[in-house]
């Protein structure tokens, strides 16, 4: 799928490999009788500021299932970067080499993993227009606060003697032993929406060290067959796999 120029080019990328352990083949799983490829493929179609839209995958059935819903990509992902080692910037890098013999040059890359498949559109543009806008950060991670401080969290140095994780720059004595509303909010990756600057791969990395934090309250992970069970019964997942069933 590939829209008309512009100044500016935005490649969306969904990358979907075989051979997942948590959930046997999750990427083609069907939730509410579509496949779960779907949902990224069909937000991705909806968003009118992304020129060009592939899958990356080293499936000829998974490769068929997207071009069914109207998304085919000529290329396969290699075997050897489809591991569950591999790298995010491994399957990047062939997907961009591929393309330039299209003549297809991105400036910024878009990645929409099947597993996060509750989006929104004006989200998504939201977070390119602020890389667009702001040259001093090199990438956008979606991210989303966590109930509990790391500074209260541990591990096993030798027998049952334990440490705190992170070390004590804080003000305060024994950090782990203070109220929480002391201490510093953290947050997760949650792999919604991660975007980049095609020159950031030359530095050999997709993140850069200047990455912008786009925090959501709610967000949608498929990566164990708990989270399905977990999630069907969750009405911020019910009502807006309704609205994407719809769209």
């Amino acid at each position: 799928m590939t829209r008309k120029k512009n100044k500016v080019r935005t490649l969306a990328i969904i990358p979907c490999r075989s051979g997942s352990k948590g959930i046997k083949n999750k990427n083609i799983k069907k939730i509410f009788k579509k496949h779960l490829i779907y949902y990224s493929i069909k937000f991705a179609q909806n968003c009118n500021f992304i020129d060009k839209v592939i899958i990356s995958t080293d499936s000829k059935k998974y490769q068929s299932i997207g071009k069914a819903y109207g998304l085919y990509t000529s290329f396969l992902r290699p075997k050897k970067i489809s591991g569950d080692f591999s790298l995010d910037i491994d399957f990047v890098r062939h997907s961009l080499k591929m393309l330039k013999k299209e003549n297809f040059v991105p400036e910024f890359i878009i990645l929409l993993r099947p597993t996060s498949p509750i989006r929104k559109i004006k989200e998504l543009k939201q977070c390119l227009n602020i890389l667009k806008k702001n040259k001093k950060f090199s990438s956008i991670r979606s991210i989303t606060r966590i109930n509990k401080s790391l500074y209260k969290t541990w591990y096993y140095q030798s027998g049952n003697k334990i440490n705190p994780v992170l070390k004590n720059d804080t003000n305060l004595l024994y950090p782990y032993d203070s109220p929480r509303q002391k201490l510093k909010n953290f947050y997760i990756h949650n792999g919604v929406y991660d975007i980049f600057r095609y020159s950031l791969l030359k530095k050999n990395t997709i993140s850069g060290s200047n990455i912008y934090g786009y925090e959501m309250k709610e967000f949608t992970d498929l990566d164990d067959p708990k989270d399905i069970k977990f999630n069907k019964k969750n009405s911020y997942f019910l009502k807006n796999f309704s609205r994407l069933i719809k769209s």
